[in-house]
């Protein structure tokens, strides 16, 4: 049995791995990884290289060596607790005619939601057996690096296409971390290096639509669908790349082998809640309050209905449909988002471009 040793300010306990791993799995999660507090020097120069070949996203924080050091979000921490939960539910099927498609990761409830709750419990665990006082969640929600974190704590590591890949479950998860002001007993086995892929292969970079992949682990989020979809802007020249895709970009993740041979789970969180495909005419017929009751339990709703709207006419002009003139006409004559109206008006010219030149 391991065991795992805990020093707090009151001495030193003992606990089995096992009792810590049955808590976290009991609460929902499906792996987990245990490392030091201390700062990800080496990825420093990770961080630096994105800035200097302008790579950073906008939406990131500036300070490099405060994204890297876990001591930053919480000055007592001592421990990472690096946490995953599998989503991969199964495929969404071709998109029908005049339906969006919504990214796998927002099928269900919010993940930032689902993971929060559960890891109060896993912070419950903490502090009733394992002598915590000061206990910090983060789901993609700090300014720390979760991917680096889960990869230095061997909790996975990184693919070509910027994503975690955590065995078996590939890189569909959600990751998030607890710092905890306890010293926990690292779980990296001795020799787990985890910074490269276990695969040559740059299937993933071949597949993207906009070319945002220039290099294994390098991406420009600039060009980015599932980044684009969630701006307040999106590039004329990108638009028709984004087919019917209505929020989000899974094409990496869909043609990465590994990815391929993964089992779906059935975490009643992640099935579909709305989607995987949207009806687009209804979308641009919604006011706020019809908005909030169809997405608000999804993390579609963050960016607010105007963006998804946005989205929606884009995607019309790609589909060509001429079924959805008379509602893009009304977006773009009233909708009080000058965007939307413009994003309604290139769809108008789309369609009726194809209706004229259908070759």
């Amino acid at each position: 049995m391991f065991l795992l040793f805990v020093r707090t300010e009151r001495g030193e306990a003992v606990i089995s791995l096992d009792q810590l791993s049955n808590a976290i799995h009991a609460a929902g999660f499906d792996a987990f990884a245990i490392m030091p507090a201390t700062p990800l020097e080496k990825y420093l120069p990770v961080l630096e290289e994105a800035q200097a070949e302008k790579r950073y996203p906008a939406f990131a924080h500036p300070d490099l060596k405060k994204r890297i050091n876990p001591q930053a979000l919480q000055p007592s921490a001592q421990s990472v607790i690096s946490l995953a939960v599998a989503y991969y539910t199964g495929d969404a099927g071709p998109t029908p005619p005049l339906h969006g498609t919504i990214s796998r990761s927002a099928w269900g409830r919010d993940y930032h939601k689902v993971l929060d709750e559960r890891m109060d419990k896993v912070v419950h665990f903490l502090k009733e057996h394992c002598g915590a006082n000061k206990c910090t969640k983060a789901v993609d929600t700090s300014f720390l690096v979760d991917r680096a974190l889960a990869i230095e704590g061997g909790l996975g590591y990184p693919g070509s296409n910027c994503a975690v890949y955590v065995p078996p479950f590939g890189s569909w998860v959600f990751l998030g971390e607890i710092l905890v002001d306890v010293d926990l007993s690292p779980t990296k086995k001795e020799g787990q290096d985890g910074w490269s892929c276990p695969i040559e292969c740059d299937a993933c970079i071949r597949a993207c639509p906009t070319q945002a992949l220039i290099a294994p682990g390098k991406i420009k989020p600039q060009r980015c669908l599932s980044y684009l979809t969630q701006t307040s802007s999106f590039p004329e020249e990108l638009r028709e790349k984004l087919g019917t895709r209505l929020w989000g970009c899974d094409t990496c993740q869909q043609a990465c082998p590994i990815n391929r041979q993964v089992e779906p789970v059935s975490d009643p969180d992640f099935k579909p809640f709305v989607g995987p495909h949207v009806p687009l005419l209804s979308l641009l017929n919604m006011d706020k309050n019809e908005f909030a009751e169809s997405f608000s339990q999804t993390s579609v709703a963050w960016r607010g209905k105007n963006i998804l709207q946005r989205n929606a006419c884009i995607v019309l002009g790609n589909q060509g449909n001429p079924e959805a003139l008379d509602i893009l006409e009304k977006t773009a004559h009233n909708h009080p988002s000058l965007a939307v109206q413009e994003a309604a008006l290139w769809a108008i010219t789309k369609i009726k471009r194809k209706q004229t030149n259908p070759h």
